[in-house]
């Protein structure tokens, strides 16, 4: 991979982050990785922004990213959301298929799975 597509990947492995975890972060965190993440503004605009210098926001975006990943670890909502969506998926195509005796026994199979999830 190039470095313009490692830079890409993890802007959106943040975002996902933010957008499971976002709202723990304190407001002025917060609001710095919004700027950065969702506002897409530099280190410097946001500096700028809000008055402090780029080092401070580096500084700043860096604690929270690694708030983000602590929370993950800890949470694991985004596999568990990953786990959901698998099952859901199942149940649709089932559904589709039909919905006889065997579609019935194959859908409480994968509600089920759901038990393992949480």
């Amino acid at each position: 991979m190039d470095k313009k597509t490692d830079i890409l990947d993890e802007r959106l492995r943040v975002s996902e982050l933010f957008d499971y975890y976002g709202i723990l972060l304190k407001d002025g965190s917060r609001k710095l990785l919004e700027s950065y993440i969702l506002e897409d503004l530099s280190l410097s605009e946001i500096a700028e922004t809000e008055s402090i210098s780029r080092q401070g926001v580096h500084d700043s975006l860096k604690r929270s990213i690694k708030q983000l990943e602590d929370f993950d670890s800890k949470l694991g909502l985004i596999k568990k959301s990953e786990a959901v969506e698998t099952i859901a998926k199942s149940v649709r195509k089932i559904l589709a298929e039909g919905t006889d005796r065997v579609a019935e026994t194959k859908i409480l199979e994968e509600l089920a799975g759901l038990e393992n999830i949480f």
